[in-house]
């Protein structure tokens, strides 16, 4: 693993292209857009066949610009839905958008379960692997734009939240071909955030209970090492020269301020709104959001 650290990390999101395309279908037509649904075989296969299937939701504006931009939502329930505010207000603008459901979300997960339930694990082994098949979805996506399946296509950018945040980040570092981003309630640093943020108290509860008694400095250790393959920081630097912007909450409690400046900081400092409230309550400001998002990827 560390070799791969040194030398290219970004070699791990790596995969075989093939002459794959997804199957449409029409979801509703009106004046701004047409919706599909689409699915298609993801290229990483986990152990968990629900998740192996990705979905989307493809808005074709019909004022096209030939801007498409790639939506991930963040972690838990009612995160997917949050997002499907902002097609209408991209499509005004010309602008196509595609919502990827992530693995462990709406139709990936197994039934029964909430949204996002089984996605965080202990082992970062198994974090990696499922970090990697969001970031492999998303180049699948871009190839699609490249193969006719996504026509008149002419620039691609990514827009992300909280645990899509992270994931845009990893994506548009190992891939060239997008040309914006867009990183909302995103850090970097993934140990600290496991460590420190309230989102992962649970899994933190239980690490120390099966770990009472004894030194957990090596498990932080061994974290720390394998999670550096998913972390947005080690991604960062691959980005610079490209046009981003972030967007945080003044008080939040899931990504720690100091995730938040180390990632901005090798992100070669971009333009950042701090926006009142927390994780959570960033959609109260949706509005503003999307507003702030088209003036950005109108830009030249």
């Amino acid at each position: 693993m560390s070799d791969i650290i040194i030398n290219d990390p970004r070699k791990i999101y790596q995969y075989k292209k093939d002459d794959r395309c997804p199957i449409f279908n029409v979801v509703e037509e009106n004046n701004l857009y047409s919706e599909y649904k689409l699915c298609f075989e993801s290229h990483v296969k986990l152990p968990q066949n629900e998740t192996n299937i990705a979905y989307g939701h493809y808005f074709k504006a019909k004022k096209d610009s030939g801007k498409l931009i790639i939506i991930l939502h963040g972690y838990g329930h009612n995160a997917k839905q949050c997002m499907f505010y902002f097609p209408p207000q991209f499509a005004k603008q010309g602008i196509s958008s595609l919502i990827l459901t992530l693995p462990f979300h709406g139709e990936r997960k197994k039934y029964g379960k909430n949204d996002g339930e089984d996605f965080f694990v202990l082992d970062p082994t198994t974090m990696l692997s499922r970090f990697r098949q969001i970031v492999v979805d998303i180049r699948t996506l871009i190839d699609f734009t490249e193969n006719g399946s996504i026509q008149n296509v002419k620039e691609i950018s990514i827009f992300g939240l909280s645990l899509g945040g992270m994931s845009a980040v990893i994506a548009m570092g190992v891939d060239k071909r997008i040309k914006k981003g867009i990183f909302v309630l995103a850090g970097g640093n993934i140990a600290e955030i496991f460590w420190k943020s309230i989102a992962t108290f649970p899994l933190r509860s239980y690490v120390y209970a099966i770990k009472q008694g004894h030194d957990i400095s090596q498990k932080e250790k061994e974290y720390t090492e394998i999670s550096l393959l998913y972390d947005p920081l080690t991604f960062a630097k691959f980005i610079k020269n490209r046009k981003v912007i972030m967007i945080n909450g003044i008080q939040d409690p899931v990504i720690p301020r100091s995730s938040t400046n180390e990632l901005r900081k090798l992100l070669g400092n971009p333009p950042i709104t701090y926006l009142p409230g927390g994780h959570s309550s960033i959609m109260l400001f949706r509005k503003l959001v999307a507003k702030k998002i088209c003036r950005f990827l109108l830009e030249k």
